[in-house]
């Protein structure tokens, strides 16, 4: 069993609450009780210099925190003896469960939060947003094979990410899908276009082969 320290109550639940309510809406008061101080004690500035230090804290350790999608993507000869079919729902999977790891920091970045710290903004599409593009894209690259020029795998993988992204959210904020699409559907439609998209590729390779 993990015991967490104090400091890490008060990024967990700082986190949660600024997710929940909103950074101005969320008070340090708020923030000590949920992580078991006694409110309005001054207990956090005992680990945090301001609230803005805390959301710094908590936001750039969610950014690098590495996630099961960073893994799946950068290792790819690890699923290399699984079929393409199977590749892309562990693919779609990992993209998920991503986004269930990074919740706080979504629904933080989705209030437009982050615009008042523009390092953190920055930090969060370098470190975190643009590595996941890059590394979707480059994962797609690899599977269409090194002769591919026709396709544009950056925008393809931006049109991928995104709609594993707007699904979340729409979730998170509404509780389901508005056409009531479970997760598991979704994921075997995604499934579904990224073999089209696959399939038809190799296609065309063997038929200009001939």
């Amino acid at each position: 069993m993990t015991v967490s320290t104090t400091r890490e109550r008060i990024l967990t639940e700082a986190m949660r609450l600024f997710g929940e309510k909103g950074y101005e809406a969320t008070t340090v008061a708020e923030i000590e009780a949920a992580a078991g101080l006694t409110p309005g004690s001054g207990g956090l500035y005992r680990h945090f210099r301001s609230k803005a230090d805390l959301l710094a804290a908590g936001v750039l350790q969610q950014i690098r925190a590495v996630t099961n999608l960073i893994a799946t993507v950068d290792d790819p000869e690890k699923l290399r003896p699984l079929s393409l079919r199977e590749r892309l729902a562990i693919l779609a999977e990992a993209g998920f469960r991503r986004l269930d790891a990074k919740r706080d920091l979504n629904r933080i970045l989705h209030r437009r939060d982050l615009v008042a710290f523009p390092d953190l903004l920055e930090a969060l599409r370098d470190e975190d947003l643009r590595r996941v593009f890059q590394s979707v894209t480059h994962w797609f690259e690899a599977e269409a094979g090194e002769n591919d020029l026709k396709r544009d795998w950056q925008a393809i993988a931006g049109v991928l990410v995104g709609a594993i992204a707007h699904y979340w959210l729409l979730r998170d904020a509404i509780g389901g899908h508005p056409d009531d699409i479970d997760e598991d559907r979704y994921r075997a439609a995604w499934v579904e276009i990224g073999l089209l998209l696959l399939s038809k590729q190799e296609a065309s390779d063997g038929e200009s082969d001939q």
